[in-house]
């Protein structure tokens, strides 16, 4: 009878054990999709660890119940705590760290985007320039013409960037097609610039834009955002 008794003591406790392992497998998950209009991952796992926690210590007070003494039950929650403190400091750390070097990426990358937009811009308005004095001094044709010939025929409005790799998400629009002036834009559409309200060509806000102006006397540049 004692062994059936011990048997049947084991099964329970197992069965509880049991029901608190999926109980916190439940939690953790629920907690983890519950801020999920968010586009940062971190606030998907702080939410998992806020329910870890509690999970944690409602496991932990039921551990450590009588007849477990006074002082085993201070120690043992004392470890707990200690090693929750150690734990999210650690995780602050790192979210700290994995932020700053987000925006080094993203520094670098905007110096770098300036840098690209200023050496693909003027190939289509230097080959324009070229052919426009080419004609002499009698002009038959005006710098908006010579350019719309060279280029495919593109219009205002026209994006004439052509990709050199998938992730070159830079664009370069045609904002101006004047008889005496043309005026390209380039953009970036992930990087930000200085001014957060900027408005951009395309529409979007914020991010890095560069314009490359052509005349008959040559060309100017001027950083918008």
């Amino acid at each position: 009878m004692e062994n059936s008794s011990i048997t049947i003591e084991i099964k329970q406790e197992v069965s509880v054990f049991l029901v608190w392992i999926v109980g916190g497998i439940l939690l953790v998950t629920i907690a983890f999709f519950l801020p999920a209009s968010s586009n940062e991952l971190w606030y998907q796992l702080y939410s998992c660890c806020v329910a870890a926690v509690v999970y944690l210590l409602a496991l932990l007070f039921y551990i450590v119940r009588k007849p477990i003494s006074m002082l085993a039950r201070a120690a043992a929650t004392a470890s707990v705590i200690f090693t929750m403190g150690c734990l999210l400091f650690s995780t602050l750390q790192m979210d700290s760290n994995a932020h700053w070097q987000v925006k080094k990426m993203l520094d670098i990358r905007a110096t770098g985007g300036r840098g690209h937009m200023r050496t693909t811009m003027p190939p289509p308005l230097l080959k324009t320039l070229q052919a426009f004095h080419q004609q002499g001094s009698l002009k038959k044709e005006t710098l908006a013409q010579v350019f719309h010939r060279l280029n495919d025929h593109a219009a205002v409005g026209s994006n004439i960037h052509k990709p050199y790799y998938d992730q070159d998400s830079l664009k370069t629009y045609i904002q101006a097609l004047e008889p005496d002036k043309i005026i390209l834009v380039s953009q970036e559409v992930y990087v930000r610039g200085k001014n957060p309200r900027f408005k951009n060509y395309n529409g979007q806000e914020g991010m890095i834009q560069e314009k490359c102006i052509l005349t008959s006397k040559g060309i100017t540049y001027e950083s918008e955002n």
